[in-house]
């Protein structure tokens, strides 16, 4: 992965996590089997694993579907991680 999309990462981080998100990174594999990316709901937090494996885009979709959730109304964005997550404006 590149170094310009390691830092994105870093900050779609932060923004999940600034809204409640939890952000956890795994391999993905429990007795025996390989589970899948996702967000969900544990002890009435959000989450969002990821699996460190996945591709850069993957991994931006699976951001941007848990952000699409939250009211981002407020949160400084760059027009970057915007543009990332493909919002014209900080309210979607």
């Amino acid at each position: 992965m590149k170094k310009k999309q390691v830092e994105q990462l870093k900050e779609l981080e932060k923004l999940a996590q600034r809204i409640g998100i939890k952000v956890s990174y795994s391999d993905m594999k429990f007795a025996g089997l390989r589970l899948k990316s996702g967000q969900c709901l544990f002890k009435g937090r959000h989450w969002l694993v990821l699996n460190r494996k996945d591709h850069f885009e993957e991994k931006v979709n699976l951001f941007r579907e848990a952000l699409e959730n939250f009211d981002l109304t407020g949160e400084e964005l760059s027009p970057e991680l915007a543009k990332i997550i493909s919002l014209s404006s900080p309210f979607n």
